[in-house]
Parts: structure tokens; sequence; C-alpha cells
């Protein structure tokens, strides 16, 4: 029961925190009708927003920038996932217990290894 009390107050600190006091105290008054009337409006926002960023053609521009700015990194990162799955398949294939790839980044990233 206590984690659920967690989760709840968690929720209820990120309602006080990210919706304004004065529409929250308007809701609680409202009808219940009012109430599904203002969810299917958020609904309805959320899909006009999706549509909209959709066609922004300068958040486009952007994305596409950053996408070719990062290309070196991804390829860099992805090539050398592909190496380690590769060497952990030898290894396997050599009767060797290795972890799988992922934790050797994760040791990697924690500095829990070193290449010597």
């Amino acid at each position: 029961m206590g984690i659920e009390k967690d989760k709840r107050q968690k929720q209820l600190e990120k309602w006080g925190k990210k919706l304004p006091e004065d529409w929250r105290q308007n809701q609680l008054g409202a009808n219940t009708p009012d109430l599904y009337k203002s969810i299917i409006k958020s609904a309805m926002n959320i899909v006009q927003l999706a549509m909209a960023k959709e066609l922004d053609e300068d958040l486009a521009s952007l994305k596409e920038q950053v996408k070719d700015a990062s290309a070196q990194y991804s390829d860099g990162t992805k090539q050398n996932h592909l190496q380690i799955e590769f060497l952990v398949d030898v290894l396997r294939g050599r009767g060797e217990d290795v972890p799988d790839p992922a934790d050797f980044v994760r040791k990697a990233a924690n500095g829990e290894v070193t290449a010597s």
C-alpha cells in the first residue's frame, strides 16, 4: 500500500507543478459531462499538435540537420555494437561463458572495464 501512495503522491506533485492551480480547481468543480468535454478537447489538441509538428517545415529541416550532424556518431556507435556482437559470438562459439553485448557497454559507461 505504501508503493501506491508513493505513486499517487508523485502524480499529485507532477500535476501541481505542471498544471495551473486555477485550471485544476475549475476541473474539480466541473460536472461529469464537462469533464468528458475537457478530455475530448485535450485529446483533439494532442492530435492537432502532432499534425502541426509533422507539417512543420522548419522543424523537419532542423531534424535533417541534426541527423546529418550526428551521422558520424550514430554510424560509429552502430559499427562498434556490431563488432561487440560479432566478438561475443566468436567467444561463445569457443565455449566461453560471455555476458550479453549490452553488459559490456554498461560496464564501460560505468568505468568498470578497461581495454588494457
